[in-house]
């Protein structure tokens, strides 16, 4: 009865129940040890231990048995030694076995617990195999990583994570507080406080950690750049993720050297071409101001042969002012210095100053200059005037230019959807199809860099970014032998009634006339240090009797002889010796005697910026050497109708 209980209770067990005798004979087995070594009971009873250990571990299993048995004592499971058992079928298992010796009237036997961990060694394996992907992906992290538990100790951490530590900290970082490792750093000196003491420092890199919020941004002794983010787990640790910005200060660093150094470049090459505008402008203010006076000397006039080499003189002089000009555009393009007032602009007008700028070019060069009239009105396009007519006249003196003698210019407005094109065809010498990809590139003639036609190669490229900036676009159309036709896109202005009324020409000022017999006598201060530019003014204004010219080589005497004769106009240069034409402004202005007098500018400095800065000195008129005489005396004209 009580054996058939003891049975009964062992069959019942979760594990499986060997035993077997000094010999290691089994004697018994439970039905559990029948389900995992799949053996029938009446298979077991009788046979050796050994059938249910695999081949490979029996004979050491029967020295251990042996000893075992001599010496016999409780060992319980899972004593740490890897055990495997042998089914029926030959496959074997991981087990732990748990050995209870028992003294009995016939002798020792012992009771063996098997219990069957195969599960547990699968959810272990799978456990490891998450660990090591784990510390491999945290291992492939670019940056410094670093996970912290609630008490703040290093759990887990990348081999960057290392690099950010000082090298005095050896040995093992896992198990280490973050106050130690961070203390650890300060003792070593590694990163770079600037301003703050070492406890400063521990301060706000604490206060930080306590509450995290951005990134914190540190150095270090050696020159490194650090980005810091500490952020919170839901277990009560801490994320910490350190980015090494080095290179990129590094790079960020060499970029704004280079960017000041092309700065630095820019401006010297502006104020090279500042500086040459200048020294080109100064001298030819003389050569092409008297070239003037000799074309309208009335009393000893030039011969016909006479005029036309001083024609080929003015022409030449012109030529190279462009040249200067378009230089100085592109610079300023270039370095995004160039200005534009987009405004409502008639087409019309500008199509006039066309003909006006180019009508004596195409009859010189033999070409009619054909300006197309739209049987509708025009609408307003959105332009800055000045530029917009700059662009035509360039697209026009090449029609002139690479045209034939007795062909044609022409210049067509069309409307379009959304803008207006301004197309100039002409039946000249074309470009050849292989040059059409370089045409708007700078310098580039298609082809004619060493012909006899005059140019830089530059005028296309200076239209085309122009009208960029006017929201518009350039294009052409050419073949070779065949003639070419180019054209500027402008977006259209919605016009309101104000927007014709304004964009219509302001009504001119009432001018007097210099060369009249009759009048009021005019007074005129130039300062001027320039003998030639002196004598070109004298030469100039020497042919009106009413007009008296007084003439001060310095600002100084200049100041002096306005506040003593207080002429109707003043005319001064800039760039003077001593004090500058607008400190002498300045001074005039502080005189209440001086200060109704217009001063005229009149310097060879041509950069926008000059310009701009005249008008906010306050000069009546800003003009550019050398000085056109038509242009000089209407505004003379002008502005002693208006004082």
């Amino acid at each position: 009865m009580v054996d058939d209980l003891y049975r009964l209770l062992l069959d019942r067990a979760p594990d499986a129940v060997v035993v077997a005798n000094a010999d290691g004979v089994i004697e018994f087995v439970s039905l559990r040890t029948e389900e995992l070594f799949k053996y029938p009971r009446e298979e077991l009873i009788g046979q050796k231990i050994e059938m249910l250990v695999p081949e490979r571990f029996r004979t050491a299993h029967v020295f251990h048995r042996s000893r075992f048995v001599t010496s016999p004592n409780v060992r319980p499971m899972g004593s740490g030694l890897e055990l495997y058992g042998r089914r029926k079928d030959g496959t074997e298992l991981p087990i732990e076995v748990s050995l209870s010796p028992l003294q009995t009237p016939t002798g020792t036997v012992v009771s063996a617990a098997i219990r069957d961990i195969s599960e547990r060694r699968r959810m272990e394996a799978e456990a490891k195999l998450a660990s090591e992907r784990l510390r491999s992906a945290v291992e492939s992290i670019q940056d410094a990583f670093a996970l912290f538990d609630g008490d703040d100790r290093l759990v887990l951490c990348n081999s960057v994570f290392r690099r950010t530590l000082p090298e005095s900290a050896t040995g093992a970082v896992i198990g280490r507080r973050f106050t130690e490792l961070l203390d650890m750093s300060l003792s070593a000196s590694f990163y770079e406080l600037d301003q703050e003491s070492p406890d400063q420092f521990r301060a706000r890199r604490l206060q930080y950690r306590l509450n995290p919020s951005g990134a914190l941004d540190l150095r270090t002794q050696d020159g490194r750049s650090f980005r810091v983010t500490d952020r919170r787990t839901g277990e009560g640790g801490t994320v910490t993720t350190i980015w090494d910005l080095t290179d990129d200060a590094r790079r960020e660093l060499e970029v704004r050297e280079a960017r000041a150094t092309a700065e630095s470049a820019s401006r010297a090459k502006s104020e090279f071409l500042s500086s040459m505008s200048h020294e080109l402008r100064t001298p030819m203010n003389a050569v092409l101001g008297f070239a003037q006076l000799l074309q309208r000397d009335k009393k000893t006039p030039l011969n016909e042969r006479q005029m036309g080499m001083l024609d080929h003189v003015i022409k030449g002089g012109e030529h190279l002012l462009r040249l200067i000009d378009e230089v100085l555009d592109l610079s300023r393009i270039e370095a995004g210095g160039l200005s534009l007032s987009l405004e409502p602009v008639r087409v019309p007008d500008v199509l006039r100053d066309v003909k006006a700028t180019l009508g004596p070019m195409a009859t010189r060069a033999g070409i009619e200059l054909i300006i197309a009239e739209s049987e509708n009105e025009l609408p307003l396009v959105m332009a800055d005037r000045t530029r917009f007519l700059q662009i035509l006249t360039n697209f026009g003196s090449n029609a002139i230019k690479y045209g034939r003698q007795g062909g044609s210019a022409r210049v067509i407005p069309t409307v379009r959807q959304g803008y207006l094109r301004v197309s100039v065809l002409d039946d000249g010498i074309g470009i050849p199809e292989e040059k059409h990809n370089r045409i708007f590139q700078p310098f580039q003639r298609a082809g004619q860099e060493t012909g006899p036609i005059e140019g830089t190669g530059i005028g296309l490229t200076i239209s085309k970014r122009i009208a960029e900036m006017m929201q518009g676009s350039v294009g052409f159309r050419s073949a070779a032998g065949e003639g070419s036709e180019f054209w500027v896109d402008l977006p259209l202005h919605v016009a309101l009634a104000q927007d014709a009324k304004s964009a219509r020409p302001d009504k001119r000022v009432d001018s007097i006339a210099l060369s009249a017999p009759d009048g009021p006598e005019y007074r005129i201060i130039y300062v001027e240090d320039n003998p030639s530019n002196v004598a070109f003014m004298e030469a100039l204004l020497a042919s009106f009797a009413r007009v008296e010219l007084v003439v001060a080589p310095t600002a100084e005497i200049g100041i002096e002889l306005i506040r003593a004769h207080l002429p109707s106009i003043v005319i001064m240069d800039i760039n003077l010796p001593g004090m500058s034409g607008f400190e002498a402004l300045r001074r005039l202005r502080e005189w209440p005697e001086c200060n109704h007098i217009p001063v005229i500018a009149l310097s060879a400095a041509a950069m926008p910026r000059d310009t701009d800065r005249a008008k906010v000195a306050g000069f009546a008129r800003y003009l550019t050497k050398p000085v056109k005489v038509d242009e000089l005396l209407e505004t003379l004209e002008s502005l002693l109708a208006r004082s």
